[in-house]
């Protein structure tokens, strides 16, 4: 078609004329074969983005054929030829001999952009096969640039500009999980829903209606209509009462009428269950990569393009460049001419023969035989002053063109600036909204949270990444200072590392050592007895290799007011709305970017008007409002926390909650006003020796950020750290004292839960009293805080979170 003419400002051409010129000149085979790759170009349900412009009856949805091929018309489409065919004439790609040697043509096209990935491809050969889904071109563009700008990125940041395939019939691509897999290792399955809509259509009766305006790539309209009406004779789906297809030229909808009674999500839930309203997309990303059919993930792909451009970019630049440098050497030698215009007049009179005067001229003024041969070609009226002058203009023009090329041939950089600039230039004239839509959800299916209790429950994670889910009543109050109940079976050189109390439906967002955040309904933790050695975490997150849960923050409702206030190892804190994590995509989201070396270990609920108390290892405490710090976006890496000693990290972090704020009023600024006071509120340490104690809030005074802190803890030995600091006294008992209960967590797995009533007020400066014997159990590995006011001395009741 290019050879043709066909381009996207000229008239339609018969697609017959098509067909014959590519089976006599490409591809001697069936006409069929050609003509339905040539309709397959033209129809906006099968590409994301059209190849060719069509004119006529090119089939529909619902699987109906084009017409005749003597009917119908086409011409390119401008994107083809801004993005396949712009260099073809300038060297760009190696061009092969065709069928019968009689012509040459491409042995690929010079893409702007992976055509591969925008409107995908699917194929069988010899013992392989190819699915690529179809993508978004500014999306497409958008991760290419970024690949561009960091060749080390990750799968997850570029996930972050392109999250996933975009189908021309739309839908809802349900999870990621199949997303993240096809783009880690090349094979994944998208498991990709109709978009559906549910009206009222009588108000009276309220019957409704379920209307269904998109449906699933490659899926067939009037199959999937018919397949849905045989299910509904067969009574093998209910409660539908009629179904009709009302599509027309404005677009799709499919009305399925659902009977007096009925509830519309079970319909809706069936239908997505026993037909193709809800299919998979099975990715098998195999290309032919330097000659060679490879399987490629995502990052692979991109990166064998960039490499694929930068040759065609260098191969056009070198022929540019050939071009000019032949340019300016005639335009050297007629300038020459001109300047010595009377010898060269008197050399050509004199010589009898055309070859005679070439030879003269070369030897004469040093001319090459093409100088010599463009001076005998010109015409008397380029002899003006005037004409001279432009000669000189376009010698500096090559100049300057040949500077600029040479300099793109001797940098990568520029090389790589110029195929960004290239894409960026097709996002902003074909760049299209998203189609598809993506839903944070495992596999979709309906109903599931229903049909579950919203108990409360309680969660155990251990450091080598498993997880379990228990009753409540799974452990017993115990006393200060004896040895606990163990938390059950723990896999060989395994700690447990957090310890939460939630309940069934609440999301909880899990927060890696890397600084990414994965979220899951509390519920899909598989539920397990005390004994039991629980699930490994990368069964029910998308974790990396070797990354680490650090942090579990459960969820029921993501307001606006609420913050989630992290601090890393090394003493970075950032503040981000929780808002922000509302949706949170199965692969996980960047929640805080972390510098070489840093870790982020824990993440706490809170709003402006809360503190915020920080130690460190060396039992340094800083105490600070939460509305002092700036709220930031997820992909920042925070402020300074502390100033730590070069020995010192970060050891804990809690929350004073802000009805907590009258007995803070209290405080001054003189540090040690009311340090001999036992009123509440208190901060509770916890050293991992398994010693604590409780000092009064109103022995630290409010700082900002930045500094090193006030010294609460000082340690029986050199060894001793601080392992935690919890804000206790906010919920008490009659007589004042602390109603909360403090759960201990030692390395081997055994637990310890106390009152904190028992744990003794002291001074800043005091060493605190044993909680936990750990002759045999190594340190103290977590700590969690617990109220528990109704809570008898061997039988417990669901607990409440205190923070």
């Amino acid at each position: 078609m290019h050879e043709l003419g066909l381009s996207s400002r000229k008239p339609y051409k018969k697609c017959a004329r098509v067909v014959g010129e590519v089976l006599g000149k490409f591809h001697p085979h069936g006409d069929s074969a050609v003509y339905d790759s040539l309709v397959r170009m033209a129809q906006d349900f099968s590409l994301r983005s059209p190849l060719i412009g069509g004119h006529g009856n090119f089939g529909s949805i619902d699987a109906d054929p084009a017409a005749a091929m003597r009917y119908t018309e086409c011409r390119l489409e401008a994107l083809t030829e801004a993005m396949l065919l712009a260099d073809l004439d300038q060297d760009t790609v190696d061009f092969v001999p065709n069928f019968d040697n009689s012509q040459k043509e491409p042995s690929v096209l010079p893409a702007r952009l992976p055509a591969l990935l925008l409107n995908g491809a699917s194929g069988i050969a010899v013992g392989m096969a190819t699915n690529i889904p179809p993508h978004n071109l500014g999306e497409l563009a958008d991760v290419l640039c970024a690949l561009i700008h960091n060749p080390d990125a990750t799968l997850q940041e570029l996930l972050e500009y392109m999250p996933g395939p975009d189908f021309p019939t739309g839908g809802v691509i349900m999870g990621n999980l199949g997303i993240l897999e096809a783009y880690r290792t090349g094979r994944g399955r998208v498991v990709v829903r109709g978009k559906t809509d549910v009206e009222l259509i009588d108000s009276r009766t309220k019957r409704e209606a379920i209307i269904i305006k998109e449906i699933p790539y490659q899926t067939n309209k009037a199959s999937l209509v018919e397949k849905i009406a045989e299910l509904v004779e067969n009574k093998t789906l209910d409660g539908i009462s009629d179904i009709r297809d009302e599509s027309d030229r404005s677009g799709m909808r499919i009305v399925i009428e659902v009977k007096r009674g009925s509830d519309s999500a079970i319909v809706l839930n069936n239908l997505y269950r026993l037909t193709a309203l809800q299919s998979s997309f099975s990715c098998n990303m195999v290309g032919i990569h330097e000659g060679q059919p490879k399987l490629m993930g995502l990052k692979e792909l991109l990166q064998a393009f960039i490499d694929f451009r930068c040759s065609v970019i260098e191969r056009r630049a070198k022929f540019n460049l050939a071009k000019a440098q032949d340019r300016r050497h005639i335009i050297e030698g007629i300038i020459i001419g001109l300047d010595n215009l009377d010898g060269v007049i008197c050399s050509i009179r004199e010589a009898s023969s055309n070859s005679i005067a070439s030879s003269r001229l070369r030897a004469e003024f040093g001319l090459s035989e093409k100088q010599a041969e463009a001076i005998l070609d010109i015409h008397l009226r380029k002899l003006t002053v005037l004409e001279r002058r432009k000669f000189v203009d376009e010698k500096k023009s090559l100049e300057d063109q040949i500077s600029g090329l040479e300099e793109l041939l001797s940098s990568r950089t520029e090389i790589l600036q110029v195929i960004e600039q290239e894409a960026i230039e097709l996002k902003d004239r074909f760049f299209t909204p998203r189609r598809s839509t993506l839903e944070d959800t495992d596999c979709g299916q309906l109903d599931e949270i229903d049909v579950i209790p919203n108990e409360e429950m309680l969660l155990a994670i251990s450091e080598k990444g498993y997880v379990k889910r228990m009753q409540p009543s799974t452990f017993n109050l115990q006393n200060r200072g004896t040895i606990g109940k163990s938390v059950g079976k723990l896999r060989v050189n395994d700690a447990l590392s957090d310890f939460i109390v939630c309940r069934t439906h609440d999301h909880v967002l899990y927060f890696s050592d890397r600084g990414i955040v994965y979220s899951a309904r509390a519920y899909k933790i598989p539920e397990c007895t005390r004994t039991a050695a629980g699930t490994p975490l990368i069964q029910v997150l998308s974790l990396s290799d070797g990354e680490r849960i650090t942090s579990v923050i459960p969820v029921s409702e993501f307001t606006e007011d609420q913050y989630l206030l992290m601090l890393t190892v090394n003493g970075y804190v950032k503040k981000v709305a929780l808002s922000s994590f509302s949706s949170i995509r199965a692969s996980g989201i960047i929640a805080i970017q972390l510098v070489s070396g840093d870790e982020l270990k824990w993440v706490r609920c809170c709003t402006n008007d809360d503190l915020v108390a920080m130690g460190s290892q060396n039992g340094n405490v800083i105490l600070s409002s939460c509305e002092m710090i700036r709220a930031l976006g997820r992909n920042t890496r925070g402020s300074i926390a502390m100033r730590l000693k070069e020995d010192d990290k970060m050891a804990s972090m809690d929350i004073i909650p802000a009805a907590m704020h009258k007995e803070v009023a209290k405080l001054s600024d003189q540090p040690n006003v009311h340090a001999k006071g036992n009123g509440g509120p208190w901060l509770l340490f916890i050293s991992e020796s398994g010693h604590g104690k409780r000092v009064p809030l109103s022995s630290f005074r409010l700082s900002r950020l930045n500094r090193v802190g006030l010294n609460g803890y000082k340690f029986s030995s050199g060894e001793d750290r601080l392992a935690a600091v919890f804000v206790v006294g906010f919920s008490r008992a009659e007589d004042g004292e602390s109603d909360e209960q403090v759960v201990l967590v030692s390395q081997s797995g055994t637990v310890n839960r106390i009152k904190v009533r028992d744990i003794s007020v002291q001074s800043r400066y005091a060493r605190g009293v044993i909680l936990m014997r750990l002759d045999h159990g190594g340190k103290i590995q977590s700590c969690s805080l617990i109220s528990a006011t109704e809570t008898e001395l061997e039988d417990i009741e669901p607990w409440e979170v205190a923070q």
